[in-house]
């Protein structure tokens, strides 16, 4: 008796927490089923490829996870899709699933879990520590050389999809390494939790997943999974999050991940619904995670503006249009760094006057939509052409434009030939665009302390080029950090760049304590993950090439050495043998 008094009391305090819904989300399914196949006779054809299978093992600690890698048999790079097996394991069957969704054009990792551990299918426990070898499979993924994606999908079914839940939010990877999260019939609560909380309740998880979510599941599911899931995916939709479900008639738990002797006709045919779904759904989420070739230089996120894309809200009151990842070019008016500002109760400070004068105008409009506050200060963060040659825009409205002092120095002797560069690339967006210096020059701080908000501009030392400078708001942890931080596209070393003081100067710079980076180039993130591509590729790549000069070797050899830790990156097949040569170059020189 005392039990049930338990269960009920636990089944109550549930739905008042959680607000679980008490009936099934709404089930119009026309938004897949609808579409162009039933109105107007198209069929989405899925791509189609032969598959090679690897095996391979990763550590994860000190444990060695068997791992497969299935992808296309050819040597083009693929997005990336971390595969990860449910309660059965990856026996042959699963491995099928794995090998055709590799078909379909990706490179799948798929690791063995469970055997890395000695466990049997279909454990009825949920061990948490083999949650943590999931999250290692995700850079062991992104570090190959074979991608094309600088993020992940997670690919999940049963309890596959609360690991999968579990790597997105417990190990913080959604919207930095992990761009999506689509699963069969998941697992979307904690397989150990009472059996009340598994019918009536959810994960927690769920409350801070943020990822676009795709979800297969059958009509004829059992209800106490269906019910966790339907409620999953209404508590994400209430949220205003990216969540699909397909719900497909006449099917169960077959798809393709039982056997035939289970299976029925419909859940064949779901399954190859699905999979060519999801196939379409990943790709559409990591094609702007990484554009190579012409795609590259010809992508514009905003066509109806001069911005390659439009300002978003990092945190409350501090915007940025993020950059193209290309160089500049003509499709992107010149938009390939960050161009951030800050709004306070007393005026607007934007950082990066833009690369010309029509991208500086392009911003202030945008600004304009968003408050009425006046732009009271551009600050410049180094001397570049992208970051410098769209001032003469600010200071015809009034506004003065803030630098370092080697930035002017930079500015005084290199802007002409950067302003023949880019009149000849943009051609008649370079219109109004012309030459002024920086009103206001400062060495290594400068406070403004606009309304309530206390903004630093900091020169910590010598790093990217000169003159470099961060904005850095200490009460909000924020620092918009320049090019003194990549991680979205492999950094770039000039004649001018001292890679070593660079190493020196990040120790300062992650003594800031920041929590939110917006760095020169990429989106936002942290500081962990701009460490991880700026300061340790440095320490990387120098390392290499001190072996290479201490071995008594040339040039040419150090053009070799082995970067595949960061050849996903964009801008990687062009930079990273230059930067090698930069290195030796200067490293051959070093006492």
């Amino acid at each position: 008796m005392q039990l049930i008094s338990l269960l009920l009391v636990l089944f109550f305090t549930l739905l008042s927490s959680q607000q679980v819904a008490a009936q099934s989300p709404d089930k119009d399914n026309s938004w897949w089923w609808q579409d162009s196949w039933w109105d107007n006779g198209q069929i989405d054809v899925p791509e189609n490829y032969p598959v090679d299978t690897i095996e391979t093992s990763y550590m994860s600690g000190e444990v060695e996870v068997p791992t497969l890698i299935m992808r296309p048999a050819d040597d083009r790079k693929y997005p990336a899709v971390l595969f990860v097996h449910g309660r059965r394991g990856l026996d042959d069957l699963v491995q099928r699933h794995a090998r055709r969704l590799a078909a379909r054009g990706f490179v799948v990792l798929a690791p063995n879990i469970y055997e890395a551990h000695f466990l049997g299918t279909h454990p009825i426990e949920h061990d948490y520590a083999l949650e943590k070898d999931v999250d290692a499979a995700v850079d062991v993924l992104l570090a190959r050389d074979d991608i094309s994606s600088d993020k992940a999908c997670l690919y999940s079914h049963t309890r596959g999809g609360y690991y999968s839940l579990k790597v997105a939010t417990t190990f913080k990877r959604q919207e930095k390494e992990i761009a999506c999260y689509v699963s069969y019939y998941p697992h979307l609560q904690d397989p150990n939790a009472p059996e009340p909380q598994q019918v009536y309740g959810y994960a927690r998880e769920i409350d801070e997943l943020k990822l676009p979510m795709l979800v297969f599941i059958g009509d004829e599911e059992q209800y106490q999974r269906r019910r966790v899931i339907e409620t999953s995916i209404k508590v994400m939709q209430d949220k205003g999050r990216d969540a699909r479900l397909i719900i497909y008639p006449g099917v169960g738990r077959g798809f393709d991940f039982r056997p035939e002797n289970v299976r029925s006709f419909a859940d064949d045919l779901a399954s190859k619904d699905a999979i060519q779904r999801a196939a379409k759904f990943m790709r559409g989420k990591l094609s702007g995670s990484t554009l190579t070739g012409e795609a590259l230089y010809n992508s514009d996120k905003a066509p109806q503006s001069a911005l390659y894309d439009l300002p978003r809200e990092v945190i409350p009151g501090v915007w940025s249009a993020i950059g193209a990842t290309a160089p500049r070019t003509y499709a992107n008016s010149g938009h390939n760094n960050n161009l951030s500002f800050v709004i306070t109760d007393a005026g607007v400070l934007v950082v990066n006057a833009g690369d010309n004068y029509l991208l500086a105008k392009a911003l202030h409009e945008e600004i304009k939509k968003i408050t009425d506050q006046p732009v009271k200060y551009v600050v410049l963060e180094n001397g570049q052409g992208h970051a410098m040659l769209g001032s003469s825009y600010w200071q015809d409205q009034g506004v003065p434009v803030i630098a370092h002092i080697d930035a002017k120095e930079e500015i005084e002797e290199q802007s002409f030939a950067l302003l023949e560069v880019m009149q000849a690339r943009a051609k008649e967006k370079s219109e109004g665009t012309r030459i002024v210096l920086p009103d206001e020059t400062f060495e290594e701080k400068k406070v403004i302390q606009l309304g309530k908000e206390r903004i630093e501009l900091l020169n910590l030392g010598p790093a990217h080029s000169p003159g470099d400078i961060m904005v850095w708001l200490p009460e909000r942890k924020l620092v918009i950090s320049g090019d003194m931080a990549f991680h979205q596209r492999m950094l770039p070393l000039f004649e001018h760049t001292d890679s070593k003081a660079w190493i020196e100067t990040w120790d300062k710079f992650e003594a800031l304590g920041a929590e939110v980076v917006i760095p020169g180039h990429g989106g936002p993130t942290d500081m962990a993950t701009v460490t991880k591509y700026t300061r340790d590729y440095l320490v990387y790549l120098r390392t290499k090439i001190g072996e290479v000069i201490d071995n008594g070797g040339s040039l040419q050899e150090a053009y070799e050495v082995d970067q595949s830790p960061y050849l996903h990156l964009p801008t990687a097949e062009f930079l990273a043998k230059r930067n090698a040569g930069q290195v030796f170059q200067m490293m051959e020189f070093e006492f």
